[in-house]
């Protein structure tokens, strides 16, 4: 059965004929230099029950390569599932002109018969997109199963977007794409809801249940407070479990190591930045209290030649008093003595954040200062700073030696500079950008700590520094495009410089395409503002949410584009749907299932995101004050009430 393509998209795909399918291709008014062709496939089989059915194409345009895929599939049986379908899209460029191939959401969310899948391969350049039932392997992947799907003759199956935007000259720059999946999908479902801040202190009783569940209810496992090196100090103790339900018997089950940790994650400065703020707007000296407690345990980190560790590790006995201090445990291989300086300027930034927006504490200010100085020798003459260096010899790991966890730096230096006007730190800072700008973005490579050495590990089909070869693209988070967005907004608002906000809105394009845009009807929960984390991971709802929502927060007020603020009130919302209460109700049944002691005494307690892993269907078992209910609570107050 012969397809006729209108002749933009005849120089860009060829479509394999398929006799099981009858597809037709029509093509929409042109505008702006945007062509759009709508692909619609109908079962022109015989049988009644097929295990997939999916439209092959391959991609012709001989100059073009794909520069984006939301997930990657390593082996020969492996797809992009609909389980990862945020804002789906897979984008090629040539040097003139962007081309995406975007599933129907409307259509997904309607007549869903069966999960849809997609992938683009190399080296044959193909690509498709059709149904076909699939299962979660190694944590993340998601490969073909054979199960049957009912059809009917005639049937509308699936339906899928090809669009061609011209005259784009620009690399990765994505904004086109995310625009049009703003337009065609995610507006009329994020543009239903006043997004003043009126709409926000709407969330405000989540923030009741995260501190009466942290410093009351459960105050005896996540409040921790005691003397070290003579000081008074305080934090939320890293992780717990839902087992430790106080009364129970099971308190000092812990999952990990009892620890309170200042790193990229879990930042208990962050926390008490946001209790702190709190606590002034409510008159409430104990939330004060302990925000002092928790700012004297980071300052209590002691410095060696600027360099400090990130988390206080307690003994042997769980005690503090046996405790001693180490560096985060989330890094390569025989790295135990190594300095990850992510943490460290991640770390200073809250305390120069506590310095401008609290108090003007010098201690804060004289112990950033001095990391700074040592910093400064650490970075490259390409620009780059180093990721993990040695805190006794000073060797300089091979792993993350120039990557994007510069932008780390840069947005710390520029704070630093804000503050001081010393010259110094603002040329760095421009000088990290620079590499940041050459070697990262054009090529997507979002390498950082998260990528290899979390929950989803390197292993032979995934190394740090090689390129996914079924793709050709780098496996990527979202962590270090976020850190990229900030940098590239701070270097603005200090230097004034247009092409600073243009990078910016750049790179917030690509990590648009992280957000979750829809609430599809095959999950078991909400999910709409929520992000995912990386193309080699598998999760919807994931903390960071609280963090980016900030950072749309901020680009609003700069661009004025609506776009950022309702982007930036859903991912502020999405941060509390992971948590137990009954505000949440198709999370609060997971937990009930899963954990039948639950009671209005662990209300507050919140999953660091959903669906992760092989099993969807029950409910996290730890949480983690200072990345989940705790940091929601931080970034809400920071919007209510410094921005």
């Amino acid at each position: 059965m012969s397809i006729t393509l209108p002749n933009w998209l005849d120089s860009w795909i060829e479509i394999n004929n398929n006799d099981d399918l009858n597809v037709i291709v029509s093509e929409e008014k042109d505008e702006n230099g945007k062509r759009v062709a709508v692909v619609e496939a109908f079962w022109n089989g015989n049988a009644t029950e097929v295990s997939q059915a999916q439209v092959d194409m391959v991609l012709k345009n001989e100059t073009a390569n794909c520069t984006w895929k939301p997930h990657l599939s390593p082996f020969e049986d492996m797809v992009i599932g609909d389980l990862f379908f945020q804002s789906p899209a897979m984008i090629f460029e040539n040097d003139e002109e962007l081309f995406a191939l975007v599933p129907d959401l409307d259509f997904l969310d309607e007549n869903r018969i069966a999960p849809h899948v997609m992938d683009y391969v190399e080296p044959d350049r193909s690509l498709f997109y059709g149904l076909g039932h699939y299962e979660k392997i190694f944590h993340v992947y998601h490969r073909r199963i054979d199960k049957p799907i009912s059809v009917e003759k005639g049937q509308l199956l699936f339906r899928f977007y090809l669009v061609q935007w011209q005259g784009v000259t620009e690399k990765r720059n994505y904004t086109r794409v995310t625009d049009f999946l703003w337009e065609r999908f995610a507006k009329k479902r994020m543009v239903q809801a006043s997004t003043e801040k009126d709409a926000l202190k709407e969330l405000e009783l989540y923030v009741d249940y995260t501190y009466d569940w942290a410093f009351n209810r459960w105050e005896p496992i996540v409040w921790q407070e005691f003397d070290l090196d003579g000081q008074k100090v305080g934090g939320s103790v890293f992780i717990v479990r839902a087992a430790q339900t106080p009364g129970l018997g099971n308190e000092d089950s812990w999952r990990e190591k009892k620890s309170i940790w200042n790193q990229a994650w879990f930042s208990s400065l962050r926390s008490a930045y946001g209790y702190r703020l709190w606590g002034e707007m409510r008159k409430d000296n104990d939330l004060i209290r302990r925000a002092e407690l928790t700012k004297n345990f980071a300052l209590s980190a002691p410095q060696t030649d600027g360099l400090f560790p990130s988390v206080y590790w307690a003994g042997a006995d769980n005690e503090w008093d046996t405790g001693n201090w180490g560096h985060s445990d989330r890094r390569p291989v025989n790295h135990d003595n190594y300095a990850h300086l992510l943490d460290m300027s991640w770390t200073c930034i809250w305390m120069l954040k506590w310095y401008t927006d609290l108090e003007k504490d010098p201690s804060l200010l004289d112990y950033s200062t001095n990391y700074a100085k040592r910093l400064l020798t650490l970075q490259g003459e390409d620009g780059s700073f180093p990721g993990w260096v040695h805190e006794e010899t000073g060797d300089i790991s091979p792993f993350l030696k120039d990557s994007p966890e510069t932008s780390m730096h840069v947005w710390f230096l520029t704070k630093l500079y804000e503050i001081t006007k010393e010259d110094q730190y603002l040329r760095a800072a421009e000088k990290g950008m620079q590499f940041v700008i050459n070697d990262v973005i054009p090529e997507g490579r979002w390498e950082d700590f998260e990528t290899y050495w979390s929950c989803a590990r390197e292993w032979e089909g995934k190394q740090y520094g090689v390129k996914d070869k079924r793709s050709g693209l780098y496996n990527q988070c979202n962590f270090s495009i976020y850190w990229t967005a900030e940098a590239l907004k701070e270097l603005y608002i200090v230097t004034k410089k247009q092409e600073y906000l243009d990078a910016g809105e750049q790179v917030l394009a690509e990590l648009s395409l992280y957000q979750a845009i829809w609430n599809p009807e095959y999950l078991n929960q909400p999910v709409l503002g929520g992000y995912s984390v990386m193309t080699s991971d598998d999760e919807w709802n994931d903390a960071r949410q609280s963090l980016i929502a900030i950072t749309f927060a901020d680009y609003y007020k700069l661009t004025n584009k609506e776009e950022y603020k309702y982007r930036s009130y859903w991912a502020m919302k999405a941060s509390f749907y992971m948590m137990y209460c009954p505000e949440n109700p198709e999370v609060k049944a997971l937990f009930d299932k899963t954990f039948p002691h639950f009671t209005e005494k662990d209300y507050g307690f919140t999953m660091e995101n959903a669906h992760h892993g092989e099993n969807i269907d029950i409910a996290g078992e730890f949480t983690i004050f200072d990345w989940g209910n705790g940091a929601a609570a931080a970034s809400l107050g920071e919007i209510l009430f410094k921005r």
